[in-house]
């Protein structure tokens, strides 16, 4: 009995395990800026004054096809995520934690 009990825990714990790990290696390709919608890109240069997108990214997030626009302005790296009807999602601004993370 406390065989099965020990099979059942550690099922749980691998499927909880799953779920993680699911969300950590998200689909995200990387595609040219050129494929970009117009109202994404638009959409991301009105998120951060002066803007200067150098690459782009499309993920589907939850049945919804997200796009993610790196980009630099004023010195600092950015990182938008515009739905594919424009709409700005999120705005992450690099800390220099992050940068000298990367190196």
């Amino acid at each position: 009995m406390r065989t099965w009990y020990l099979v059942i825990g550690l099922m749980l714990v691998f499927l909880a395990g799953c779920a993680t790990l699911e969300s950590m290696f998200e689909d995200e390709k990387e595609i040219p800026l050129a494929q970009v919608p117009d109202a994404v890109v638009t959409a991301a240069k009105g998120a951060v004054d002066g803007i200067t997108l150098k690459e782009a990214e499309i993920e589907d997030e939850d049945g919804q096809t997200v796009y993610i626009l790196e980009g630099v302005a004023n010195g600092q790296e950015y990182e938008i995520e515009v739905s594919a009807e424009g709409k700005v999602l999120e705005v992450e601004q690099e800390t220099e934690d992050e940068a000298k993370d990367d190196d």
